[in-house]
């Protein structure tokens, strides 16, 4: 754990994601894209989808035109980030935007203030 996140397991396997500093300061670009909260990244190579008013964005961070939803967010505070038991890490904003991003596995992986993304027990 670093200074700018706790984790916490949840019930059932998945973990809680709790950041001192919640607003999205940056997105980063670079051939994947990283959310950046205070001193904490939320990093994601790979497809993902942001979903907005019912509204289901498919973004990958290889083609950065499917990213123009995501600037949309901006500026923005986070509600709660959480993976499930599966890996699947989930970021809800305080603006109801939702980004989803798929368990580890085939080009998609994500990271937690450098954490990798978990599945099942343990970080």
């Amino acid at each position: 754990m670093s200074d700018g996140v706790l984790v916490r397991e949840l019930p059932g396997g998945g973990h809680e994601y709790v950041l001192v500093d919640r607003e999205l300061r940056a997105l980063v670009i670079d051939g994947a894209v990283t959310l950046r909260f205070g001193g904490t990244d939320v990093e994601v190579r790979g497809p993902c989808t942001l979903r907005v008013d019912g509204v289901s964005h498919h973004l990958d961070p290889g083609a950065p035109a499917t990213l123009a939803p995501l600037l949309g967010c901006l500026p923005a505070s986070a509600r709660w980030l959480w993976s499930g038991p599966d890996g699947r890490l989930t970021v809800a904003l305080m603006q109801g935007q939702r980004l989803e991003v798929p368990a580890p596995g085939g080009s998609t992986t994500w990271t937690v203030d450098g954490m990798p993304a978990t599945v099942g027990r343990g970080v």
